[in-house]
């Protein structure tokens, strides 16, 4: 038996909202006016789609068994519409907005780990240094399959968030899947400061420079941290890109610009033209050009992987470790009513070289293993790198 989607009871309604939806179409209430004028023409809205879904909205509203609002079934309807269109894109409620500006600043509440959905379960991209995750012993390449014993499976990164948020000290039990063994991690969240620069002076005059996220201030702070380093010694730069996730894009320019003197750094292009970016570097150059190497393994996403990018193709320094994740895309955050917002991926990046290396990663120079010893391999092969080296 076929089911009518509209009863006559309900047609007037339908018709209502989808007059509502396609004057918003035409009107852009959705985006400002200067956007949609630069936009290039589009088709007509397809008025048959657009017949199905509000057919489909009014039998919900009307005859699911757990009765929704209006409000919550265009909510669900939204965050549907983005789930659906790359892993890195997602709906962002009140809290989501303020932990995002939270984390550009450099604290957040939770456990201190980032994570990427794929296939049924939630990837561990890399752990924040100093973390409850970091300290229990989550590692980068782990799946998490539940969380607070519930199934991670079909849940959208939302859902996920909310299940993996709560106050500072309040506990959440993880369930983790390494190498087919299936582990239980109880971790209690805490206020993560993520200081995203540390540094120390390491033998043979080598300054060792770990980046464990690029908030706004990074470059500076990496500035900073490097003119002290310079009045104790140091005439070698090795900065550790490992595990790190990655952050704002005008930070990863930031610091590569920090051993860079000339050239490219990334471009971005988007859908269209007026949106695409250009980051250049200064000729100021705060290494002074001394020898360089950078470690990266496969928690080595986003920013990291445009600082490792343009230092390969400059030959300004050596990679050694492991290729990167391979995030090659740039997500921009759309601020809507209420305190809720978009984060939308609007632009893939490119290296100097023209080179994107979404989904595929950028592979070092010098390949070294950490997994098959507990020593850090990757760290000593970066320090021989440097001491043979000729400093200017």
């Amino acid at each position: 038996m076929r089911i009518k989607l509209i009863q006559p009871k309900g047609l007037i309604r339908c018709r209502q909202i989808m007059g509502r939806l396609i004057l918003a179409l035409a009107m852009g209430v959705l985006a400002p006016a200067s956007a949609i004028a630069a936009v290039a023409p589009h088709p007509p809205v397809p008025l048959a789609a657009l017949q199905s879904f509000v057919a489909v909205y009014e039998r919900i509203r009307q005859q699911h068994v757990d009765a929704k609002t209006d409000e919550e079934l265009l909510q669900f309807a939204l965050e549907g519409l983005i789930l659906k269109l790359d892993r890195f894109s997602s709906y962002l409620d009140a809290d989501d907005m303020a932990s995002l500006q939270q984390d550009t600043r450099g604290e957040y509440t939770g456990i201190g780990v980032e994570l990427v959905p794929e296939g049924n379960y939630i990837r561990v991209i890399t752990p924040i240094d100093d973390s409850p995750a970091h300290r229990a012993g989550i590692l980068p390449g782990d799946w998490i399959t539940h969380v607070q014993g519930k199934a991670v499976k079909g849940l959208d990164v939302h859902a996920i968030d909310q299940l993996m948020s709560g106050g500072p000290g309040t506990p959440v039990t993880l369930t983790i899947l390494r190498s087919g063994e299936e582990l239980k991690f109880n971790l209690n969240r805490e206020i993560i400061t993520t200081a995203s620069v540390r540094s120390e002076l390491m033998a043979s005059n080598v300054a060792y420079l770990r980046i464990s996220h690029f908030q706004d201030h990074t470059g500076q702070d990496l500035v900073d941290q490097m003119q002290r380093l310079k009045t104790v010694g140091a005439n070698r730069w090795l900065l550790d890109l490992r595990n790190n996730p990655g952050g704002t894009l005008s930070a990863a320019a930031a610091v590569a610009d920090a051993f860079l003197s000339t050239g490219n750094i990334v471009t971005t292009k988007a859908r269209q033209i007026k949106d695409n970016m250009r980051f250049d570097a200064h000729s100021k150059d705060p290494s002074q050009g001394w020898p360089l190497a950078i470690l990266i393994n496969n928690g080595s996403a986003s920013a990291s992987e445009i600082v490792a990018g343009a230092i390969k193709d400059h030959q300004r320094g050596q990679l050694v470790g492991k290729s990167t994740f391979g995030k090659g895309s740039v997500q921009s955050i759309i601020t809507l009513p209420q305190g809720t917002g978009v984060k939308l991926t609007t632009a893939y990046y490119y290296t100097p070289n023209g080179h994107n290396i979404h989904l595929t990663g950028i592979e070092p120079d010098v390949t070294v293993d950490n997994s098959e010893t507990d020593e850090d391999t990757q760290l000593a092969a970066a320090l021989d790198i440097l001491r043979l080296s000729k400093s200017k």
